[in-house]
């Protein structure tokens, strides 16, 4: 058995939440929350215009209100742009195995699934207004297949560059965050000859060989889009490059700017 979470990227910043949180994340599930268990598949869905599955994983927790989720800091309720659901309205609880938000990527556009006749049947394709569709054994087979999955559910969380590409999706316009990101990445090696953290002073040649130190970098935005009234102009002194633990501990809870304030007070004695 497996479940489709599907989200409009109009309403809540979809691809910054699953990059953000991959260990595990919260969907609002309005529907079948007696049927989805701890060990069942869950694919993340994205609706609108880039439609398909951009995350493949297993969930962890069964539906509980959303007050009573075991780690409420990663609930994600900065990434909303429309109203947020009743808080006490239940959430799933999932842990995601990959992550492909492009095509370049892998991702698996509904065009694809569509053309899949195990799948151009479900409710998926078929009826998709909601948030929750369930995929009976064949149609979860067939959806694993498509995406290519090797290994069990509970496998890790696959990482590589496409993560920090994803870093800068809720800041900015998802067409213009890759040209941001790799502005940024390149101002700072050209400054400093490497790309280092502005926060722990890590850089790419310190601590991990050639090949993975290029990777660990991620783009972060020092005003989040969340406190923002209407769209706002982003240049490069907007943005920070931070390692990845250092972008993961900013965004621990959703005060965003107090956070990377104190840390940056613990990591080098910043006022």
């Amino acid at each position: 058995m497996a479940w489709v979470f599907q989200g409009n990227p109009k309403k809540f910043d979809i691809d910054d939440y699953v990059t953000r949180y991959p260990e595990l994340i919260y969907w609002w599930t309005p529907h079948y929350q007696s049927q989805i268990a701890a060990g069942d598949r869950a694919i993340i869905w994205r609706s609108g215009a880039d439609a398909g599955a951009i995350a493949i994983g297993t969930v962890v927790e069964a539906p509980v209100p959303g007050t009573a989720v075991k780690h409420p800091e990663a609930l994600g309720v900065d990434l909303w742009r429309t109203e947020e659901p009743d808080p006490e309205e239940p959430r799933t609880g999932i842990h995601l195995q990959e992550i492909r938000l492009t095509p370049s990527e892998g991702f698996l556009s509904r065009a694809d699934v569509k053309a899949d006749a195990a799948l151009s049947s479900a409710t998926l394709i078929t009826a998709p207004r909601g948030t929750v569709f369930a995929l009976d054994a064949v149609q979860t087979s067939t959806i694993e297949r498509l995406w290519g999955l090797v290994g069990s559910p509970s496998s890790p969380v696959l990482f590589g560059a496409s993560e920090g590409e994803r870093r800068l999706i809720s800041h900015y316009r998802r067409e213009c965050s890759n040209s941001l990101r790799l502005t940024k990445l390149a101002d700072v090696r050209s400054r400093h000859g490497k790309c280092v953290c502005a926060l722990c002073g890590i850089d790419e040649t310190s601590k991990y060989p050639k090949q993975f130190g290029e990777h660990i970098f991620e783009v972060h935005h020092l005003s989040p889009l969340s406190v923002a009234a209407t769209p706002v102009r982003t240049t490069l002194d907007d943005l920070a490059v931070l390692c990845a633990s250092c972008h993961r501990a900013v965004h621990a809870t959703s005060q965003v700017e107090s956070n990377y304030a104190a840390l940056a007070k613990h990591l080098r004695g910043a006022t």
